[in-house]
């Protein structure tokens, strides 16, 4: 696997799996990703920015006569290192106040779905922190996505309180926010 900063050619595959988990999140009973967002737009701009990555699957071609490997996208996540508004105003309390990265748009692709690769993407956003020098990764998510609060939880993430997002299309929504602290693997001290 090779988990990489998307390109604009991976914007149509991320939107898929985007599209693919807005009808994911819908047959929850979600109003999480309902509104026309996240978009084509705001995908670009992610790509734009160099704060979105992509876990894609790298199988080797059999057929001795082609060289070109077959790369496919399972999942995107987006690494934002910019201070939220909403996060600085917690219902809560936060572990640090450290510099952070926050994780945005989180997806795998569905026909793939519960077979480890959120928590694969979640791993290789740390080595992203770490080679950033940043130990404090933070998310918030809507309060019933349980999905998401599993896997926040079962990767080490503490639940720290509620925000209250500040954009449309979702302006005022209550998310509750985790944090986990990265500990650097001793080979990198």
């Amino acid at each position: 696997m090779n988990f990489r900063k998307s390109t604009f050619d991976d914007v149509d595959k991320i939107l898929e799996i985007i599209e693919k988990a807005k009808i994911e999140l819908n047959k929850l009973g979600l109003d999480q990703w309902q509104n026309g967002y996240p978009n084509k737009e705001v995908i670009e701009n992610d790509v734009k920015l160099g704060i979105s990555y992509v876990l894609e699957d790298i199988e080797k071609n059999r057929n001795e006569l082609e060289s070109e490997n077959l790369k496919k996208i399972l999942g995107t996540i987006v690494l934002s290192p910019e201070k939220e508004e909403p996060y600085s105003k917690i219902e809560g309390k936060w572990i640090s106040d450290d510099d952070y990265i926050v994780i945005h748009r989180l997806a795998v692709d569905s026909e793939i779905k519960n077979k480890g690769i959120a928590t694969k993407i979640l791993e290789f956003s740390e080595k992203e922190c770490i080679k950033n020098k940043i130990l404090s990764i933070k998310a918030d998510t809507h309060e019933n996505n349980e999905p998401m609060k599993r896997l926040l939880e079962k990767n080490g993430f503490s639940f720290c309180g509620l925000i209250y997002l500040d954009r449309e299309p979702d302006l005022g929504a209550k998310r509750v926010a985790y944090e986990k602290i990265i500990k650097i693997p001793h080979e990198l001290l």
